[in-house]
């Protein structure tokens, strides 16, 4: 269970994320990113709609839907991400891109959403539950939503590792103190209220114990020809530790 957002672990998340993105200066994602060509292929066009990027960082990925003539709302809790990305906004002129500093569970309030954007957030949000009828109340009737998340499926050791031996002595660790991979149950949540994909674009499996113990230093190579290898079996394939959740309304019968 993550702890709620008054709870000195959520203020540590806050600091972390405001010390990294303190560091990092916007700039557009590549229209050719394997992400952000996923999301436009279940979009659709994107100009003229009405897009939110939710948990936006320094807006990588709402700067790229903005130049494909999105009218782009970032949303980001980070008060250093949000400036960050308001002062370049500015600064390049880009007048489809509104940047707000707000929490996540506070999206409806912007909306409604043509499509919805999130690279990495949905897994950092509690109550869940709230979060999911936030994401409902926000998505217009016939909106669409692409979140590209990880994945708790990866198998208990791999968890075990991540929540005792990540960030401890030799090895790295990415993330903030209170986040935990997308589960199962939270995935069902979501289909409760939508039309739901799960799609495990490649298997990222191997190449964490390659990443996390060996720091990609012993033959990286061959742990990412393992993962090619085993992507074709379909139950390995879901415990890769990335995927994308593709959203829809419940009557879309295009999508479904």
């Amino acid at each position: 269970m993550k702890p709620s957002q008054d709870l000195p672990e959520t203020r540590a998340a806050n600091d972390h994320w405001d010390h990294v993105y303190s560091a990092k200066e916007p700039c557009p994602q590549s229209p050719e990113h394997p992400v952000f060509r996923a999301a436009v292929e279940h979009f659709g066009s994107l100009e003229g709609v009405r897009v939110c990027d939710l948990g936006c960082g320094t807006g990588e990925f709402a700067l790229a839907f903005a130049a494909a003539g999105a009218e782009v709302v970032a949303i980001d809790r980070s008060e250093a991400a949000t400036q960050r990305l308001s002062e370049w906004v500015v600064k390049q002129g880009i007048k489809n891109l509104t940047v707000v500093c707000d929490d996540a569970l506070q999206v409806a309030k912007y909306g409604p959403f043509d499509r919805m954007f999130g690279a990495m957030i949905l897994h950092h949000v509690e109550p869940f539950d709230a979060l999911v009828s936030a994401l409902d109340n926000a998505l217009a009737m016939d909106g669409r939503a692409f979140f590209f998340e990880n994945n708790a499926g990866i198998g208990r050791l791999a968890l075990w590792f991540r929540a005792h031996l990540a960030g401890k002595g030799w090895f790295p660790k990415h993330g903030d103190p209170d986040e935990f991979p997308l589960t199962g149950r939270e995935v069902a949540q979501l289909r409760e209220r939508f039309a739901v994909r799960v799609v495990f674009p490649e298997l990222a499996l191997f190449r964490l114990v390659s990443h996390y113990i060996f720091r990609d230093r012993v033959f990286p190579g061959f742990f990412a020809w393992l993962d090619r290898f085993a992507y074709r079996f379909r139950q390995i394939r879901t415990m890769s530790y990335q995927q994308y959740l593709l959203l829809a309304s419940a009557g879309d019968r295009e999508f479904s």
